[in-house]
């Protein structure tokens, strides 16, 4: 048998608390708690185990998702959320949550209560909740116990162990012993000599999987931020990635001999471009595209073209945070994006557009994040009139600029020979996104969710420079954005569109691209991105 056991809500979605009850139990902690316990219990006879923790998530609806997502990843037999309830101070005992589990649920929910001496709330049959509508397999809900009972609060701290035992026993069916198992030991923190196990012998390891090669590929990964556990969840799913990222290798998360080999060779990170700041992290690029996804404007109708794809939101929030952190490290051509309204409206997007951005009150006087941000909420108009946010998006058929250099490509519909109106910073972005080792930067996993892309939209036309930056613009949407950004504020006719004043200036653009410059700043002390 194997089990899936879960903490409800996560690090950034919290649930109960006891404050102002003493002892003040707070459920995230407590579940989070009563998860490894009870996996350590399960491990110590023998019984499969996965655990799972949400650090990533930032709303309600992501939470539910992510967990019942991770649940669905996993083989096993049996899914349990472990939850802690709270209501009016007064109210207490144990209770177990179901859709089809009748008998298991009242099995565990007695086991609970002999275990904690609580009050038996008994079996409740719920069919309104996402984690036990969600899950394939057969799944329990636990609700331990009160947490702001002080009464409850107080037997969960004295008879912890008990709980947890009960619960292994009860959920698998399965004698335990009851001396409870040490707590989890960090192993030390330097790997194994490499020579030990030979690099041929590793298996390949993804999410799910446990065990001394988990430890060992946990120990190798440098600064690795989570617990050194066996247990490949998503912490160290993220981690793979960013190594993989920084090693420029297929940055997939699965850990195969390409992966083991850098670990075994202690490859070093390939260094970002002259006046780059260092790549984002996978786990912030996870909270931005969160902060994306649930904004006012992933929701909006955008006319004559609807509502923009999942991967054009939280791809040109990314774009947005990399061109921003590159402004804090004066790179060149995140400068001159963010220059102060030049007022040459035959050039400047911003100045064209001046009355409008007035209206909305998005001054775009002074040169910095604002003006960087407004130009964003241009761009991610345009982009949607352009190609309904479609990266891959190929050259007009109805047009007859088939040349290298005249040639449509990607979401902002660039062409090559817009180039010379902002070099050297231009050719210099080429350069720097055409690097293999730069592929990270591009965010096109990001950019694709949610797109479908045809083998003629990948279609690029005649060659050289030109049909490189075709290729680049739709292969690298993050060299698209920002090529276009430029284009934007020297050569404005570039673009149809824009001319015309068909794009539409959303402020609800700039409440979002707002958000995640502050959270930028956030990760961006010390430069901790």
């Amino acid at each position: 048998m194997k089990i899936a056991i879960s903490s409800g809500h996560g690090k950034y979605i919290r649930g109960a608390r006891g404050n102002p009850v003493p002892p003040q139990l707070d459920e995230v902690d407590e579940a989070r708690r009563v998860v490894n316990k009870v996996a350590d219990y399960l491990r110590s006879a023998g019984i499969g185990v996965t655990t799972f923790h949400d650090d990533v998530s930032t709303s309600q609806s992501a939470n539910l998702d992510r967990i019942v997502d991770w649940h669905n990843s996993q083989t096993r037999d049996l899914d349990v959320s472990v939850h802690f309830n709270a209501y009016d101070h007064s109210a207490h005992g144990c209770e177990v949550l179901y859709v089809t589990q009748s008998s298991l649920a009242d099995r565990v929910c007695d086991a609970i209560v002999a275990a904690g001496g609580f009050t038996n709330r008994g079996p409740k049959k719920r069919t309104d909740l996402a984690f036990l509508n969600g899950t394939d397999e057969p799944a329990i809900l636990i609700e331990t116990c009160f947490c702001d009972n002080t009464g409850d609060s107080n037997l969960f701290n004295s008879r912890f162990e008990a709980i947890c035992h009960a619960i292994a026993e009860s959920a698998s069916g399965q004698s335990i012993g009851t001396t409870p198992p040490p707590e989890t030991e960090t192993p030390p923190t330097e790997p194994p000599p490499s020579g030990e196990i030979p690099v041929e012998d590793r298996p390949t390891l993804r999410r799910g999987d446990f065990g001394p090669d988990v430890v060992d590929l946990q120990n190798m990964l440098p600064d690795f931020s989570g617990e050194v556990d066996g247990d490949f969840g998503s912490i160290t799913e993220n981690e793979v990635i960013d190594y993989q990222m920084s090693r420029a290798l297929d940055a997939d998360g699965i850990v195969g001999q390409q992966t083991w080999t850098a670990l075994y060779n202690d490859a070093p990170a390939v260094q970002p471009p002259e006046g780059a700041p260092p790549p984002i992290s996978m786990e912030h690029r996870e909270r931005i595209a969160e902060i994306a996804n649930t904004s006012a404007i992933a929701s909006y109708s955008w006319r004559d073209r609807g509502r923009a794809p999942k991967g054009y939101v939280q791809g040109i929030a990314l774009s947005f945070a990399q061109t921003y952190l590159k402004l804090m490290f004066d790179h060149p051509a995140a400068i001159k994006m963010a220059k102060a309204n030049t007022h040459n409206d035959d050039k400047d997007a911003l100045a064209w557009f001046n009355s409008d951005f007035a209206a909305l009150g998005m001054s775009n006087e002074a040169a910095g994040p604002d003006t960087l941000r407004h130009l964003y909420v241009m761009l991610m108009g345009l982009g949607m009139r352009e190609s309904s946010g479609k990266h891959c998006e190929g050259r007009d058929m109805s047009a007859d600029n088939v040349t290298s250099d005249t040639a449509e490509s990607g979401l902002y519909q660039s062409s090559y020979n817009a180039h010379s109106a902002s070099d050297p910073e231009f050719s210099d972005l080429m350069e720097q996104y055409a690097h293999p080792a730069n592929e990270r930067l591009c965010f096109a996993q990001a950019f694709a969710e949610g797109v479908s892309c045809s083998s003629s939209d990948w279609q690029s036309y005649g060659s050289g420079a030109g049909k490189q930056f075709q290729d680049l613009c739709k292969s690298c949407p993050a060299f698209a954005v920002e090529t276009c950004a430029l284009t934007l504020r020297h050569l404005r006719q570039h673009y149809g569109p824009v001319n015309r004043k068909e794009l539409e200036l959303k402020t609800d653009a700039d409440v979002m691209f707002k958000s995640v410059q502050d959270y930028v700043d956030t990760i961006a002390l010390g430069t901790g991105v």
